[in-house]
């Protein structure tokens, strides 16, 4: 038994065209743990995760740093070597289920390839853990399920099926990416308990990549915050989203509706966009948009312990956040 994280990213690097768009990140994730990597579109959040399971686009490559599963490296494994790795030891759930699975594939089939892949078994054993997980994620009649095509299911069904394909083998680390997106808010809750009770059951960790922070604050343990790249803020949900120590975590939470707020009046938004990884600032990547900004900020504030070690953040102006909380 190792009190290793499951997951841990040193200093990664993943760059396009030459220019990092995800640079010298680092996080890790403990077990039977859900850190919740959240930021807006663009900031890196999907590459990261694509780095993992060495899955990156051709246009991309990863030039820096190192992964470690469960103690062992694996950003050194070959395509073949990490074959044996992803789903068994490492399961994911893409951001649109019904794109992510093969429209000419009966659902059965699909849930026991992984099981084919890990080794001898039976097409009738096979099938029988197929509609026994698929049971378990809460789909009904899961016997003429595994008969059916995606284009039969509805879309919180065919996310179910995205679950159990990805935790047929039980693996350590489950990636979450954006998992709830295009389902409607009762599904969404549906699936984001589910998720919680395979954690519990089955011990898994799990990196959930999100830019909802009501998902985060539902589910997660941890929080990683990014962006343009970089980790700007990181702790336990509780203090990060009570006490936010970088603006923009704290510019984040104000776009989230809140149920005891004003009717009819627009929500806030953060002004600006994610700058391109071509047109970076110097220093602080969030000055050009942040309200608190100042020449220091020209530098390149470290992720500092703000309180306790638990809680960082790469901010010069930290003691200020609560002037745009």
């Amino acid at each position: 038994m190792t009190d290793a994280p499951v997951l841990e990213m040193r200093d990664v690097t993943v760059s396009i065209n030459g220019n990092p768009v995800v640079d010298h990140l680092s996080l890790h994730v403990d077990p039977g743990e859900t850190l919740a990597l959240v930021g807006e579109s663009g900031c890196g959040k999907s590459l990261t995760a694509l780095s993992v399971l060495n899955l990156l686009p051709d246009v991309a490559t990863r030039s820096a740093g190192a992964i470690n599963l469960q103690g062992s490296r694996i950003d050194t494994l070959s395509q073949r070597q990490m074959d044996a790795v992803r789903g068994s030891r490492i399961g994911m759930i893409f951001q649109e289920p019904v794109a992510s699975l093969d429209p000419l594939m009966r659902i059965g089939r699909q849930i026991t390839e992984a099981l084919r892949l890990s080794g001898p078994v039976s097409s009738t054993e096979a099938e029988k853990r197929a509609i026994a997980m698929l049971d378990r994620v809460g789909i009904r009649e899961p016997a003429l399920r595994v008969t059916q095509y995606p284009f039969e299911l509805s879309g919180g069904m065919c996310q179910r099926v995205m679950i159990a394909i990805a935790m047929i083998r039980q693996p350590a680390l489950l990636i979450a990416d954006e998992p709830t997106t295009a389902l409607d808010v009762t599904i969404q809750a549906q699936i984001l308990e589910l998720m919680a009770d395979l954690r519990r059951d089955l011990g898994t960790a799990v990196l959930l990549i999100t830019h909802d922070m009501g998902v985060v604050a539902e589910i997660a343990d941890r929080i990683a915050v990014m962006y343009a790249g970089r980790i700007v803020e990181t702790g336990p949900v509780n203090e990060v989203l009570g006490t936010p120590a970088h603006p923009y975590t704290a510019l984040l939470l104000r776009t989230v509706p809140r149920i005891d707020g004003p009717r009819k009046k627009m929500l806030p938004a953060i002004e600006g966009i994610v700058p391109e990884a071509t047109d970076w600032p110097e220093g602080c990547r969030f000055r050009d948009r942040c309200p608190l900004a100042t020449e220091i900020c020209a530098e390149m504030p470290p992720l500092a312990a703000k309180g306790r070690e638990s809680h960082r953040a790469a901010c010069w102006h930290s003691d200020r956040v609560a002037e745009v909380a």
